[in-house]
Parts: structure tokens; C-alpha cells; sequence
């Protein structure tokens, strides 16, 4: 099978797209920046836009099915556009990343409706499919962390199984590789609860020593700065953290487990992996 990552430039992209290889996956990539440099093997590289046909007609040729990691705010037209090229193309798979707190009830905030729009163009493609409901990586952590400094928005009451994406790479791959799995939504997380303040704290005793306190910074203070400032991103993040101030883990995860094998990578042993 040749799998076309879309999405290839991501920061998740690179574990998923190693694990797929190892399993004897044929491997394209697409986004508009990807580049052989940010791989350790030369794959096949289609540069593109998803709401440009052409190009995203271009990367399917010869493909049987595809893996979508996308992170842009207009995710579900994105998804529709590939749904569209993959009919024409006769594409047999698509696996999407989606989230773990995703569902019909949370659609009140916009990013979730984006992703629940995404699944949905997805499932009711005709085509067969694979949900992946990852929660909160492990890798995330490093985005938490700025000019020696590190912190979060809000108290964040609500553990999370932290994900090292090694272990979501080698869930991806399996389901690739079984029948079983098609159809499916899979909620994919770690063996490990944390709240995010904790592990964040550990985090940066173990990578970032200089950083001796983690700050968290309040919600409302946060809107306030965004506003003055009128920045997009601040702004966005500082609504990601008080959606999830709100919402936390609910599903269960034993059917994951069962079909694509349990998540093994605890934060010790991939923090390890940080340090070599």
C-alpha cells in the first residue's frame, strides 16, 4: 500500500511517517513546505496546496490510501477538499487525526465543531476511514516553554493520559495494516495521568533547569492581553486553554487498546529519549 501523508511539514507528522516505513508502507508526503530535510530518508515529495486541485489531484496519483495531520483553522473545508480529490481518484483508506475531545456535544467551541466537520465530510465519504482521537503529545510540551520561561493558561483541573507520538506512530501503522480497524474512531492515549502543570513541571526539571517555577496565568487576564495586542495566535490559545479548562478525557480507550496495542512510552522513558 502507498500511503500520501498530507500534512507532512507538522511536528507529528515525522514519528507517524517513520513508523508507517518501518512497517513496509510506501511513503509520499505533501504540504506546501515540506522537504527532504526534515527527514532522515529521501521519500517521495509533492509540494501543494489542499484547496488547489491540481496539486492535490497530483499528490494522490498512484496513492491507495492517505493520512491527514493538518492544524489550520480552516480544517474542515481542508478535509472536504481532500474527501473530493480522494472519489476522483479512487483512493481505498483515509486516516484523519482528530482529537480526543471531540464529539457532538462539545461543537459550541469552534475548534471542535472545525474537527467534528472534518470527521463527518470523512465519514460520510463512502470512502473506508480511520479516526484517531489523540489526546494532549507529550511533544507539545516544548511549545510550553519560551525564553526561559515556562506556562499556562488557566488552573487546567482535568488530567490527561499523555501520548509520546512514537506510540501514536506505531498505533497509526498498526490500524493501516488491519481490517479490523476500518470504520472506526479510536480514542488513542498514554499509560500515564498527569495533570498539565505536573508533568510540565517535570518537563522542565529534567530538559529546562534554568526554569524554576511554572507559572499559570489567568484566563481572563489572557483575553484582556489578546485583545490589546489583537494577536491572532495569543488569541487563539488562550481559547484552546479555557476550552479545556472545561473539558477533559471522557472516552474509553479499551477497544484502542485492544485492536492497535496498548500505548507502552511512560514520560521517563521518553524523556530519556529528549536527552540523547
Amino acid at each position: 500500500m502507498k500511503i500520501l501523508v498530507i500534512g507532512a511539514s507538522g511536528m507529528l507528522a515525522k514519528p507517524v511517517v517513520k513508523k508507517l516505513d518501518e512497517a513496509g508502507f510506501k511513503i509520499r508526503l505533501f504540504s506546501r513546505t515540506v522537504n527532504s530535510s526534515m527527514y532522515e530518508k529521501n521519500y517521495e515529495i509533492v509540494n501543494g496546496d489542499v484547496f488547489v486541485k491540481p496539486d492535490i489531484e497530483k499528490a494522490m496519483d498512484h496513492c491507495d490510501a492517505i493520512y491527514i495531520t493538518l492544524s489550520k483553522l480552516d480544517e474542515a473545508e481542508a478535509v472536504k477538499s481532500i474527501v473530493e480529490a480522494a472519489k476522483k481518484k479512487h483512493i481505498k483508506l483515509i486516516g484523519l487525526v482528530s482529537g480526543a475531545s471531540v464529539s457532538k456535544e462539545n461543537r459550541w467551541f469552534w475548534m471542535i465543531d472545525n474537527k467534528f466537520q472534518a470527521e463527518q465530510a470523512i465519514i460520510n465519504s463512502g470512502i473506508p476511514y480511520i479516526i484517531f482521537r489523540p489526546t494532549w503529545f507529550m511533544e507539545s510540551l516544548s511549545l510550553m516553554v519560551m525564553d526561559g520561561r515556562a506556562m499556562l493558561i488557566g488552573k487546567q483541573p482535568n488530567p490527561s493520559h499523555w501520548l509520546a507520538a512514537d506510540d501514536f506512530g506505531r498505533m497509526v501503522a498498526t490500524a493501516f495494516k488491519k481490517t479490523e480497524a476500518q470504520n472506526k474512531i479510536f480514542y488513542c492515549y498514554g499509560p500515564e495521568k498527569f495533570l498539565m502543570k505536573d508533568i510540565l513541571t517535570k518537563y522542565c526539571t529534567e530538559l529546562h533547569p534554568e526554569v524554576k517555577k511554572v507559572s499559570s496565568l489567568p484566563i481572563g487576564l489572557m483575553k484582556f492581553i489578546a485583545f490589546l495586542t489583537a494577536k491572532k495566535e495569543l488569541k487563539m490559545a488562550t481559547s484552546m486553554f479555557a476550552y479545556f479548562e472545561k473539558v477533559g478525557e471522557t472516552a474509553n480507550n479499551s477497544e484502542t487498546d485492544e485492536i492497535l496495542g496498548k500505548p507502552e512510552i511512560t514520560f521517563d522513558q521518553w524523556i530519556k529519549t529528549r536527552k540523547k
